[in-house]
């Protein structure tokens, strides 16, 4: 990386080019006093109430909203802000006079602070992501209807792994086989149809693994009766997040009766395949934008919190150690006001670098909130989860200069082990909280140990 010095003269940006950036962001930047007031709105968010921004300044939610939205505001986020000093990150939905309708915003609000660093009022920034929760919507009706369509599309529909282990069935499939569900998937293909009908399935199935690839032909299946039935099958593989392929999915259509339609069972089924692959595309690119950090590329809070609570429960049946880490970046304000939140932000991204260099492939790194890191390490015992944060901070001093143009940046860190007097995440979190807080208390660049940090279940 290269390093960049700071100018003797930055240029200074003006009023006018501060709000035209503001204008630009292509999300809704507005603050407001402690009366919740408004106080400065962007062109965006004057485009929304159709008024010029001047008619806005000064108003309430109330004269924007209406009652209901502007009581929900003020209660879930803003009150928190202006007389907690909170900061908060979350969704909210708002009812939208000029356009009759209730849009979805993901809200980040800060409280604004005097030179007395009293809170005088708020700023927020909104992303429309309304079309989001749609496409959410959507995704859910789709996987119902997905799987009306693949109990009632008329084909034998299937997914095996690499050990040709069934993952799915559908009903059809089933009722061929003459076995339920549960007999069938998590075993491998020879026990559920014997060896002799699986080697004639498994003629497409090394073909897919040799071209890697789509393919498609003619398998047969005896029936009760001894008669042989046929089938046109379409095999499509399936990857993992490396792009290997990890198992694949069947589509079976009896033509035995049915040669004929031959050309139009396979167009459908290639309908099917396009709707599956459409699917699993949404899915993932949901699941990456709700779970990542856009910065850091580390997981978020969302992401987790869901894991931790499975793993809390995990530990609990399986009597293991379990640390959490958490870590903040010391007089990180500082570093923003005078290196620039650019430096700061590549200040961040090279903590995490360094925090997952540190950590296991187990381990989870997660930014809790602007310069608060977790690490959730499963089977860390106290010993070396502190240890690890030792290793952490160290190295994030000493090559802090590399990032920071010669400045030196330092890093606090709370170590807490879950033990037999917590019942829930909030409760490790909390205790690795209090371990920080003392960490900052006593000097800062230091690592903590939660008090009670036994290990007993």
């Amino acid at each position: 990386m290269t390093n960049r010095t700071k100018p003797d003269n930055p240029p200074q940006l003006s009023n006018e080019q501060l709000f035209q950036i503001l204008d630009s962001l292509g999300a809704y930047v507005y603050l407001k006093d402690k009366d919740y007031r408004y106080s400065y709105v962007n062109q965006l968010v004057a485009e929304l109430f159709h008024r010029p921004s001047e008619e806005i300044i000064g108003l309430t939610d109330e004269d924007l909203f209406g009652q209901e939205t502007a009581e929900n505001l003020v209660r879930n986020a803003d009150s928190l802000v202006v007389n907690q000093g909170k900061e908060l990150e979350a969704e909210e939905v708002n009812y939208i006079p000029e356009q009759d309708k209730y849009r979805t915003y993901l809200s980040v609000k800060k409280p604004l602070l005097d030179q007395q660093g009293s809170v005088e009022g708020l700023i927020g920034i909104s992303t429309d992501i309304s079309r989001y929760k749609e496409i959410e919507r959507q995704i859910r009706l789709s996987e119902q209807k997905l799987n009306t369509v693949l109990d009632n599309v008329g084909a034998h529909i299937y997914i095996r792994d690499l050990n040709s282990n069934f993952l799915y069935v559908n009903k059809l499939t089933a009722d061929l086989f003459g076995k339920q569900y549960d007999e069938i998937v998590g075993h491998p293909l020879e026990e559920v149809i014997g060896p002799d009908a699986a080697e004639e399935f498994r003629q497409l199935d090394n073909e897919l693994f040799a071209k890697q690839d789509k393919v498609e032909g003619v398998e047969t299946f005896p029936g009760e009766d001894g008669n042989l039935f046929y089938y046109w099958t379409v095999k499509v593989p399936l990857y993992d997040d490396e792009g290997n392929i990890n198992s694949f999915i069947g589509i079976s259509s009896d033509i035995t009766a049915q040669k004929k339609l031959e050309v139009e069972l396979a167009e459908s089924n290639a309908r099917l395949e396009e709707k599956i692959q459409e699917i699993t595309h949404l899915q993932t690119t949901l699941w990456e934008q709700a779970t990542r950090d856009p910065l850091t590329q580390l997981h978020n809070r969302r992401y987790f919190n869901d894991y931790a609570r499975k793993e809390i429960s995990r530990i609990k049946r399986n009597h293991q150690p379990m640390a959490l880490l958490m870590i903040d970046a010391d007089h990180f304000k500082k570093v923003n006001d005078e290196l620039g939140h650019d430096m700061g932000d590549q200040a961040l991204i090279h903590l995490a670098d360094i925090m997952v260099s540190h950590c296991r492939e187990s381990d989870i790194v997660c930014r809790f909130g602007g310069e608060e890191f977790l690490v959730m390490m499963p089977g860390a015992n106290l010993d070396s989860a502190t240890a690890r944060a030792e290793e952490i901070r160290k190295t994030y001093q000493a090559t802090s200069p590399k990032i920071l143009a010669g400045n030196e940046s330092t890093i606090s860190a709370g170590v807490a082990l879950w033990s037999s007097h917590m019942t829930t995440l909030e409760d490790l979190t909390k205790a690795a909280d209090q371990a920080l807080y003392t960490a900052k208390k006593n000097g800062r660049n230091r690592v903590e140990i939660a008090a009670n940090s036994d290990y007993h279940i």
